[in-house]
């Protein structure tokens, strides 16, 4: 193992990641190694991430926060090396972006938690391949983007520091025994969506060096708005006036503060931002690495291609029970939350459409207005970004939809347990750091160690070393075939026992992301960007302080 590798400088304040001046020519290894700066949740009335992020935010014995955060940990079996401690082999590499609604979360969340070393996938696949976790920047820090942010930083820069991170592993790798011709990107949530928008960069033309992905709940917030004055400057502003620079586009002011400024002033954004409890700041068109919404980038065939060889797209069967706004009780609650999700006056179409396209009145709803939203949140944000992601690779998407314990209790992130624990005590120590209860966490961890891990990281263990599930998957588990395209995907692999089929593991037809659904979503997406109106002249040109 390898702790806490720099592969960036201390990344200059909102512009795009480098490399350090020198590189050594023998990888670091140490204890140090910051954490980026990221919110509290716990302080939140209504948290991005929603009313659970506990399993995916920072615990006690994590690392200090700063903005000199981009290291990343190698996780390598030692027989990888001779006795000299030079790689005897070439292993396949597995590179993890955590999740954590592009506001918090980091490559070690607790020293006491295995989430995120990969070691179970090690185990699973008799130490064949290797594995990488590396931080990017959050928040305001990360995220910042609109028109402003266009013309004096970058917008986006956590995906330049996920860009730098996958770059360095081709030239470093493999002096820690990796094969930089064999790259899996891996993520779940922001993570899973960062890979998402890796695959549209600049219009699919850009490689991602990657040569397979698994995405688990891959999620964004459509953000759009970078014109003059829209939505995302307004967040700039906000962001300006809590850093005491004012509610102004004074750049230099916020570039030359305190860091603990930044920080406080990042946490008050979060604090005051009308959101939905979903992603408030995260991936946004930019009109260079995003230039669309991407299911538009997806459906005009604007995606990477080129080599891409194998892909697990996963989501949960309860996506939003703790993303949906729990004051979504009635029409006029149902009216408030569409404003807030799409908050432009020039919007109402898009609201009037959606209401009336998720008729709350009618079946399957019959006036559960909570549960109406619930679907809006979904259909938009997660799951058809699994539909866009095997539309575009339908002949090597293996797809997924967890529902363990059983569908209602498949939260966001419950799929992590499987993937990362070693065993019914490591399944039982996440539960519990998740909020579980310890009886629960103790009768869960029980049937996942007797039901579910050995076939489950069978797959996704043999997915790293061989881009296929069932190469190496166990024996006498099922083969999980490439789903099939249809109004609903079929040969998904279900992980739960609704289907009284006395199996944990079932072949299904996944109702969760139809085809006319998330078309419904395309359309709505081309119909935002043609009411979007062409960029102006920017007031801070010409007599502001950049």
């Amino acid at each position: 193992m390898f702790k806490n590798v720099r592969f960036g400088a201390r990344p200059p304040r909102f512009q795009a990641p480098r490399y350090p001046i020198t590189l050594n020519s023998s990888l670091q290894d140490s204890n140090y190694g910051f954490m980026c700066h990221q919110i509290d949740t716990s302080t939140l009335k209504n948290p991005p991430g929603g009313r659970r992020p506990a399993l995916l935010a920072p615990h006690e014995g994590a690392p200090d926060q700063s903005e000199d955060c981009l290291f990343l940990d190698i996780y390598v079996p030692a027989a990888a090396f001779d006795a000299n401690g030079n790689p005897r082999v070439r292993l396949p590499v597995t590179v993890w972006f955590y999740g954590g609604a592009y506001a918090f979360g980091s490559k070690e969340l607790s020293p006491d938690i295995p989430l995120y070393t990969g070691q179970s996938m090690l185990e699973a696949s008799g130490y064949q391949h290797m594995f990488v976790a590396g931080n990017y920047r959050l928040g305001a820090f990360g995220w910042l983007a609109g028109s402003y942010m266009e013309k004096v930083g970058q917008p986006n820069a956590g995906l330049y520091d996920q860009a730098l991170l996958l770059d360095w592993v081709q030239k470093y790798i493999s002096q820690a025994a990796g094969d930089p011709t064999k790259v899996s990107a891996w993520g779940e949530s922001a993570g899973g969506g960062s890979i998402l928008h890796h695959l549209v960069r600049e219009g699919g033309t850009v490689n991602p060096k990657f040569s397979s992905f698994l995405v688990e709940s891959p999620a964004f917030e459509w953000s759009w708005d970078n014109r003059t004055g829209g939505t995302l400057d307004a967040v700039y502003r906000n962001f300006s006036h809590f850093a005491g620079c004012g509610p102004n586009f004074n750049f230099r002011c916020l570039t030359t503060l305190p860091e603990e400024d930044l920080a406080n002033a990042n946490q008050a954004l979060f604090d005051s931002v009308k959101q939905t409890g979903m992603f408030p700041v995260g991936p946004s068109v930019d009109g260079r690495w995003i230039q669309t919404i991407p299911t538009i980038s997806f459906a005009s065939g604007k995606y990477w291609k080129g080599g891409i060889n194998g892909a697990i797209i996963s989501h949960v069967a309860n996506e939003t029970a703790s993303f949906t706004p729990p004051y979504v009780v009635d029409k006029a609650t149902f009216t408030t939350f569409l404003h807030t999700f799409f908050p432009e006056p020039s919007l109402q179409p898009i609201r009037d459409s959606i209401a009336a396209n998720y008729n709350c009145t009618s079946s399957p709803y019959n006036g559960d207005y909570h549960a109406c939203a619930a679907d809006v949140i979904r259909d938009s944000s997660f799951t058809c970004n699994t539909r866009n992601l095997f539309d575009a690779f339908p002949s090597i998407a293996h797809m997924m939809l967890y529902g363990f314990p059983e569908y209602a209790y498949a939260y966001h992130a419950a799929d992590l347990v499987p993937t990362f624990a070693n065993g019914a005590l490591q399944a039982y120590h996440i539960l519990v750091y998740d909020n579980v209860t310890w009886e629960n966490a103790t009768a869960y961890a029980a049937l996942l160690d007797a039901e579910i891990l050995s076939w489950y990281q069978g797959y996704f263990s043999s997915f790293a070393v061989y881009g296929d599930p069932n190469t190496g998957r166990v024996s006498g588990s099922k083969v999980w075939p490439v789903a099939t395209n249809g109004a609903q995907l079929s040969n998904v692999m279900e992980i739960a026992f609704e289907n009284s089929t006395f199996s944990w593991f079932n072949l299904i037809s996944d109702g969760m992301n139809q085809k006319s659904v998330c078309n419904y979503w395309l359309g709505l997406a081309a119909q935002i960007m043609r009411l979007s109106s062409p960029k102006k002249p920017h007031e801070y040109e010409g007599k502001e302080d950049l």
